[in-house]
């Protein structure tokens, strides 16, 4: 007898499949794609309705029942843990997902828990089959917070699967599993960075999680993503989003030790200061403001959108639109001129550091103009750096 599930089985991890009993048997299945999953975890069993019926099916044949998933126990304790630790090592197939499932849903709520399993959820990441390697990498992922030294075996064959030839729904999973490990140590992850870089503009790639493992890489090894710059660029090409801030963040790290590698990225982020997108913007503008400090020549083109900056509505990016000025007036002060009454504005914001910084460009700038704001300042202000930059902004533009 033909199975007629026969063509509907998802090639990797579990989807649901909808039966409509109106139609002849040979035509009665239709597998619900835009369902599939690689975590049973992440699963539930649809309730059937009139004349329609579900299943849900993973890549083997196996069916799950509503029971399969809900037999756990809501209570989360030592004793319970150790009984589905006990149920995987001593199952397979079937019977080892649902209880791997089940460790999750722990995992999910109660990790601290969860941590004398996570040897042998590392064993299950080699060799076996990628709907089990998700459910043990989402297990890690939860667990790596509460324990990140137990979850440090798992690294290295996380990134065995961070491959163009691993399933993205796979390559996923360990993505965010080593987002999460180099939020504490960024420096095992740093084998991966080529790779990573190469998946940023693979469509089926979390990028998000991507390009956070590149910042903390650059945050304490910025030497690492020397090579990738160019691959960081192309991405800060695409239609903004959410990763392109921890990208910008990589590249600012960067810039900070080597302004030369990260130079010809000036264009792209001086497009980047006018999104919608306050942290992209604030970060474009530090990227600029780093260049800056080198190579102002490369960012003078930019000047008046910074110029605008100076009056946003975030304090970070008025920060860094005013050390953009600052450095760029230093070289040439008549292309920053223009912005002496933004800069005279900023003179009472509420970050020392951005007050710090109008003065010290409003010096370069010789701004009279300036003067009688800055003897108030120099008298009043609460921080003693700004105190200090102002006379010295006195000074110069009484010479």
């Amino acid at each position: 007898m033909t199975d007629p599930l026969e063509n509907a089985y998802p090639k990797v991890g579990y989807q649901i499949v909808e039966w409509d009993m109106l139609k002849p048997p040979d035509e009665r299945v239709m597998p619900l794609t835009h369902t599939n999953r690689l975590k049973l975890f992440e699963m539930s069993v649809r309730t059937d309705r009139n004349l329609t019926e579900y299943s849900l099916v993973d890549s083997l044949g196996n069916t799950y029942t509503e029971g399969d998933l809900n037999e756990a126990s809501d209570t989360v304790d030592p004793t319970s843990v150790n009984e589905v630790v006990s149920d995987i090592a001593s199952s397979d197939g079937k019977s080892q997902r649902v209880a791997l499932a089940h460790l999750a849903k722990m995992a999910a709520t109660s990790p601290d828990e969860c941590i004398p399993a996570v040897d042998l959820v590392i064993e299950l990441l080699s060799d076996s089959h990628p709907a089990v390697q998700g459910e043990a990498l989402g297990i890690l992922t939860r667990v790596v917070e509460s324990d990140p030294e137990r979850t440090r075996a798992g690294v290295k064959p996380a990134i065995h699967l961070v491959d163009e030839s691993t399933h993205s729904l796979l390559r996923n999973e360990a993505i965010q599993f080593l987002a999460e490990f180099a939020d504490h140590d960024p420096t095992v992850v740093t084998d991966a960075i080529p790779q990573l870089a190469r998946l940023l503009r693979d469509e089926s790639t979390d990028t998000d999680s991507t390009a956070r493992i590149l910042a903390s890489v650059g945050s304490s090894q910025p030497d690492a993503l020397v090579d990738v710059v160019t691959k960081l660029e192309l991405f800060l090409e695409t239609e903004p989003e959410r990763a392109h801030v921890w990208v910008l963040r990589a590249i600012g790290h960067l810039s900070k030790e080597h302004a030369n590698v990260t130079v010809d990225v000036a264009p792209t982020a001086g497009e980047l200061l006018s999104t919608d997108q306050y942290t992209i913007r604030s970060n474009a503008a530090g990227v600029l403001a780093d260049i800056a400090d080198e190579y102002p020549t490369e960012v003078k083109p930019w000047i008046p959108d910074v110029i605008e900056l100076v009056q946003d509505p975030d304090e970070l990016v008025r920060y860094n639109a005013t050390s953009i000025l600052a450095r760029v007036a230093k070289e040439y002060p008549d292309t920053v001129s223009p912005a002496t009454e933004e800069l005279l504005a900023v003179l009472n914001d509420e970050s020392a550091d951005t007050r710090f910084n109008a003065c010290w460009a409003l010096k370069r700038l010789k701004a009279t103009s300036a003067l009688e704001t800055l003897t108030e300042l120099a008298a009043t202000d609460p921080d003693e750096d700004v105190r200090s930059v102002a006379q010295m902004a006195i000074d110069s533009i009484e010479e």
